[in-house]
């Protein structure tokens, strides 16, 4: 087996290009290079918005906020959908983090108080749990979700899943 070297230009590219695939693998570097510069752009651009537009000015910071996640949110499920199939499990899994959030978002006479608390920390502790399973190494050599994607496949005799 040959390994595949990847740079952190090419991870970024492949979670733009990679958007709307759900059916291979992403590597460890493919999520986390995207996630590191996405996070610190967001915290740039948030700071920026918020010190020249004062705090009062809550509209400019939502939309920028609005702008940001419309733009990512079908990369970013889509690079987590296929990180958690590198790991063999089903990235549907993924769906479990915007439920519990809806849950947690309802207003309090559809839930009481308590529940929704408890909701809300289950949330965060989920959130933590995802980030550090997103740091283990994926399955060596194919899985039932496609090749290794560190891997180099011999076109002429692809293995068989």
């Amino acid at each position: 087996m040959m390994i595949v070297r990847m740079s952190n230009l090419e991870a970024y590219k492949r979670f733009w290009t990679e958007a709307f695939n759900l059916h291979d693998r992403a590597r460890r570097k493919e999520f986390w290079v995207p996630f590191l510069i996405h996070t610190c752009l967001y915290t740039i651009v948030s700071l920026i918005v918020l010190l020249y537009y004062k705090v009062n000015d809550n509209h400019i910071y939502m939309t920028a906020n609005f702008v940001f996640f419309a733009v990512t949110c079908i990369p970013t499920f889509s690079v987590f959908f296929r990180r958690l199939q590198d790991l063999n499990i089903s990235g549907w899994w993924y769906l479990i983090m915007p439920f519990i959030k809806f849950i947690d978002e309802l207003p309090s006479y559809f839930i009481y108080e308590n529940l929704q608390l408890t909701i809300g920390f289950m949330g965060i502790i989920g959130k933590v749990v995802l980030l550090v399973v997103m740091t283990f190494d994926g399955t060596e050599g194919p899985n039932r979700f496609g090749h290794d994607p560190k891997e180099v496949i011999d076109e002429l005799n692809p293995r068989q899943y």
